[in-house]
């Protein structure tokens, strides 16, 4: 009995049943409607649920039969995985709809009927297996769209909804016209004996007929630039509708073009250059869209867009074993976080997206927008993620670069304008008294539990299917999601005292850290006891923040244990995934800070262009080495010599080299001060990482040995313009910034040098700069928390005062400076000796070049803040808190045990780098001790010293030509007077580069905008030629199929 009534039948009895009952309910009693429609809704969703329950568990398709008769002779039904798969998605997400409109839809029975059909019909759409019914569901479902649409009285409703039944109606004649055509060549309308009987539809006629059964499907998915009626309707119906419209209807659609697709052979090209252009270039123009739910609804026609470039590409290349993770992850990725979005839109009820400042101060809806616009652009944990690898990986193996370009840079758009969304959502308003500001707002965006359900169970369910979207991609184990599990933990109690959190925190990193890394070998064991007993140390100092910090530790945890789970990765799949993780975490501890809205989408921007050159790296070099475990690339040949351009050029802009250097100064310095030590100490160290990974690629490639130098040279010139720049700032955060940026050049550099040598002075580098940036940035914080600024012109005299402080500073700082006794001359006197060794001699004397300037602008740093004159706004400081001074005095310990006990760290790395080198390398099997043993330093670092003390004398003799002999009354004049003349120098030339890419691709947004002019009859015009072009197209075969 029970299983008779959960048949997939049942679903139009109740859509059916219910539609004719609403009215009469209405007659009885005014409730009734609202109750008969969610008993109807409610049952088609279980019977769904169920129906596909059973599938899953074994049982076969369910077909059904209608009028007593088998087909061709009857209408037949289907609902297998596929349909069913679809059909609950659509289901629940009607069910969460209705309950988001339910204050629209109770008291008007019209309403739910129309909203009752029209989720039969798309139902409909998915089951059927007969075309004309196609047809009939598609009407169904265009008249149920239009007459809600309908409900909405304001005159720009009224008329988006006129466009949107004119474009329909014209689309779904060219389907009538095609269903016609193709029963007159094939004489049957059931789809199956058309698919079967395939190659019987031939001639003009058949072909004719195709094309205009194609033209309906790809029109009713808005494909640009026939979309202008679309948008009207997205942006002018009520958010719930706009919902529907855009994931529910379209579903349907797509769908329909999904089992009809083995039609549609000769006609995959036209499918892929459709759904290609309209995700990039509707993308393209959400980049100039300020209205929030026209900008969800490009983004819409661009997720479909997508889909049908994954659908039609991946029959393509004959990879149909992807269908599920690719084709189901991107569907069930846009359906419930366009449709959470749109929900969102209709709860914070602000049209334009300057109008989200107002819920800045609401931790709860800025956390679910996070979610939802995270997913939407296909970031981890979430299926769009996954799906997004699999596609690029599968395009890559079909050497499809073209689309790999279209997917990555139509996905870089969308993250564009989707996250200046956010980040105008977490900038209050400029003034708290205003009567929008979030105090005056509290009611207003403080909405009842209720109103949530729907975006929160959407935000549920896209991590669940996260989830089963990483099962299908082979992904799924406990140390992978481990860091998010131990941040959604610490998430629950977020509520403590912000010490408490950091306790709890740094014990879960502890913990959790060791157990991810108990069992790596070789460099990343050296890399994870480095990095995370570096990011455990820093952490410490945050206890000096007595304010709660809310989302803070709980990102923080999950920031350092992504950085051990990339270390362990064994995959490119399970490192690209923590490198995202590394990503979203830093952005949003960067965006915490009011001060850092003006930089941070930039530093996400930048990190995403890295993370994408990454994956097409990954791509290629998937394709070249037959699978994706990082130890294939030990083995790469020249075929993966385009996948180390990629993944270098990923890793440099990480790393921050010149040119792609600018999102670095502003996240550094604006970031919160003990969060600005994180960045630099111990994130920029992930890049450097993979920039030991993907040497292997490089020494084995043809082109090894020529990007070696290159890369070389840009380490080089990034250690100089870092240099420059550090020595022309008066915030000394941001001079730590470049600072930063200079050392790491010296780092990048080493590793080009790809032998056994330079590996050893990196990771020696990499060390010192580690314990150096951490100590430098935690005083500057303390500084700036004794004396309220952070302006070296108004900062001075402090050794008194910050005894401790200063002596850690002058450690540091000589440390950073290369001299004796300390680790940076080891460091230095390795990197020069390599350098001389390799005959790279012009690099050699750029290194003493920078040198020298390093030396320049780190005495100022030491000598302005604590021997400089005193102000007056310094007389009452006091030392620094406790938890700095702790963070800092354990990071000085290593330099001094690193520097007088180098064999705590000689053993190690020489176990470490040993193996990785094989016997086409210049230092064969050569240890560390052995490389101490055989340099002698005095040579090199005397000549060095000859080099500094002739560039000194050189620059003070320019000082004094430049000021009539005069000696320098105080390094402050010397200082003053080579800013000025360094100034020609550092010209911001990639500042100005990128502002003008910027511009160009908001100016070339702005003229592709001009055809929508909101004019009906233009764009049943451009139905129409859209309909030509693709008759023409596909009758003069002008793509390949």
């Amino acid at each position: 009995m029970v299983d008779s009534l959960l048949q997939p039948l049942n679903i139009f009895l109740l859509g059916i049943g219910g539609g004719f009952l609403i009215p009469l309910l209405y007659r009885i009693a005014k409730p009734l409607p609202a109750v008969g429609f969610v008993l109807a809704l409610l049952g088609m969703t279980v019977i769904s649920c169920v129906c596909l329950w059973r599938i899953h568990n074994g049982e076969p398709t369910f077909e059904i039969l209608t009028a007593g008769s088998v087909p061709p002779f009857s209408i037949n039904l289907r609902f297998g995985p596929w349909e069913g798969f679809f059909s609950v998605c659509v289901n629940v997400v009607a069910l969460l709809g209705a309950w988001h409109l339910w204050e629209r839809l109770r008291l008007n029975y019209s309403a739910l009927l129309l909203y009752l059909i029209l989720i039969m019909g798309i139902n409909g759409m998915v089951m059927t297996r007969d075309l004309f019914n196609q047809f009939v569901f598609l009407e169904i479902m265009s008249i149920g769209t239009y007459g809600l649409l309908g409900l909405e009285r304001t005159p720009a409703a009224l008329a988006a909804s006129f466009k949107y039944i004119m474009a329909t109606v014209l689309a779904s004649s060219f389907f009538l016209l095609g269903a016609g055509l193709l029963y007159h060549v094939t004489g049957t309308l059931n789809i199956d004996e058309m698919v079967t009987n395939r190659a019987a539809i031939t001639g003009p006629i058949g072909a004719t007929a195709l094309l205009f059964v194609l033209a309906c499907l790809v029109l009713e998915l808005k494909p640009f630039p026939a979309n202008g009626w679309g948008l009207d309707v997205y942006e002018t119906a009520h958010s719930g509708i706009a919902a529907l419209s855009s994931v529910a209807v379209s579903a349907g659609v797509f769908f329909a073009l999904f089992k009809l697709l083995p039609l549609f052979e000769d006609q995959l090209g036209i499918l892929a250059v459709s759904g290609g252009v309209t995700f990039l270039f509707s993308n393209l123009v959400g980049l100039r869209q300020t209205s929030v739910q026209r900008m969800l609804g490009y983004s819409s026609i661009a997720q479909m867009g997508l889909l049908v470039l994954a659908l039609a590409l991946l029959h393509q290349l004959e990879a149909k074993q992807s269908l599920p993770l690719v084709v189901g992850g991107l569907f069930v990725n846009h359906l419930l976080a366009k449709a959470g979005l749109f929900w969102l839109a209709g709860i914070v009820e602000r049209t334009e997206v300057d109008g989200w400042s107002d819920i800045a101060g609401n931790r709860l809806l800025l956390s679910i927008l996070a979610v939802f616009l995270v997913a939407i652009s296909g970031l981890p944990p979430f299926p769009g993620f996954w799906a997004k690898w699999e596609l690029v990986m599968q395009a890559a193996a079909g050497e499809r670069s073209i689309w790999i370009a279209v997917i990555l840079v139509g996905s870089l758009l969308e993250a564009a304008y989707m996250f200046r969304w956010f980040k105008q959502a977490t900038r209050p308003p400029s003034s708290a008294t205003d009567s929008n500001s979030p105090a005056g707002l509290a009611a207003s965006l403080s909405p009842a539990p209720s109103r949530l359900i729907p975006v929160v169970t959407s935000a549920v369910m896209l991590f669940l299917s996260g989830y089963v979207a990483a099962a299908f991609a082979g992904a799924v184990s406990l140390w992978l999601v481990a860091p998010l599990c131990i941040g959604g933990v610490l998430c629950l109690v977020d509520g403590l005292p912000g010490r408490i959190k950091c306790v709890l925190m740094l014990a879960a990193v502890l913990v959790v850290g060791l157990w991810i890394t108990a069992d790596l070998e070789g460099l990343p064991r050296l890399f994870a006891a480095l990095l995370l007993a570096g990011g455990l140390v820093i952490a410490f100092a945050s206890l000096y923040r007595t304010d709660s910090r809310r989302g803070f530790y709980p990102m923080m945890a999950i920031l350092l244990l992504s950085i051990t789970g990339l270390l362990r990765a064994a995959t490119s799949l399970e490192f690209f995934f923590h490198w995202e993780i590394i990503t979203l975490s830093s952005y949003f501890l960067i965006a915490q800070r009011p001060g850092a809205h003006s930089y941070v989408l930039q530093f996400l921007l930048f990190s995403l262009v890295s993370a994408f050159c990454l994956l097409a790296g990954f791509g290629v070099a998937t394709h070249a080495n037959g699978g994706t475990a990082l130890s294939a690339f030990a083995t790469a040949g020249p075929d993966a010599a385009r996948a180390f351009m990629f993944l270098a050029i990923g890793f440099l802009i990480k790393a921050g080299a010149v040119g792609v250097h600018v999102w670095l100064p502003g996240a550094y310095a604006e970031a919160d001060d003990d969060l600005s030590a994180m960045l630099s100490a111990v994130i920029s160290k992930v890049a450097v990482f993979g920039l030991f990974m993907v040497t292997y690629l490089a020494i084995r490639s043809d082109v090894g040995l020529e990007m070696a130098h290159v890369m070389g040279w840009i380490g080089l010139l990034t250690t100089i313009a870092g240099a420059v720049m550090a020595f022309q700032q008066t915030d000394l955060k941001r001079m730590l910034g470049y600072s930063s940026m200079s050392q790491i050049g010296y780092i990048i550099t080493a590793i080009a040098l790809m032998s056994h040598l330079g590996w050893v002075t990196a990771f020696y580098l990499v060390a010192n700069h580690l314990m150096v940036k951490g100590v430098l940035f935690l005083a500057a914080a303390a500084v700036i928390l004794r004396a309220g600024t952070r302006l070296f012109d108004e900062i001075g005299g402090l050794a008194r005062e910050m005894p401790v402080t200063f002596a850690c500073v002058i450690v540091a700082l000589v440390s950073m400076s290369g001299l004796p006794p300390l680790a940076g001359f080891g460091g230095k006197w390795l990197l020069l000796s390599a350098m001389m060794d390799r005959g790279w001699y012009g690099l050699a004397i750029v290194a003493v070049l920078a040198t020298f300037i390093g030396f320049l602008y780190m005495f100022r740093f030491g000598y302005s803040i604590f021997l400089g004159q005193r102000r007056s706004a310094a007389e009452a400081v006091a030392e620094a808190p406790l938890p700095l001074l702790v963070a800092q005095f354990v990071l000085i310990l290593a330099i001094v045990l690193l520097s007088f006990f180098p064999k705590l760290v000689m053993d190690p790395v020489s176990a470490a780098i040993d193996p990785y080198f094989a016997s086409t390398l210049v230092w064969q099997g050569m240890s560390l001790e052995t490389i101490y043993g055989y340099w002698n330093p005095v040579p090199v670092m005397a000549v060095t010293v000859a080099i500094t003390a002739v560039l000194f004398g050189g620059f003070l003799l320019v000082y004094r030509t430049g000021r009539g002999r005069s000696i320098p009354v105080s390094p402050a004049h010397f200082y003053a007077f080579y800013r000025s003349a360094f100034a020609p120098l550092v010209t911001p030339i990639a500042n100005f580069i990128w502002d003008g890419i910027c511009d160009l691709t908001i100016g070339a947004a702005g003229i592709v905008r001009r055809i929508y002019t909101g004019n009906g009859q233009t764009y049943a015009l451009y139905v129409l030629y859209y309909a030509i072009a693709i008759y023409l197209l596909g009758t003069f075969r002008l793509l390949p199929a």
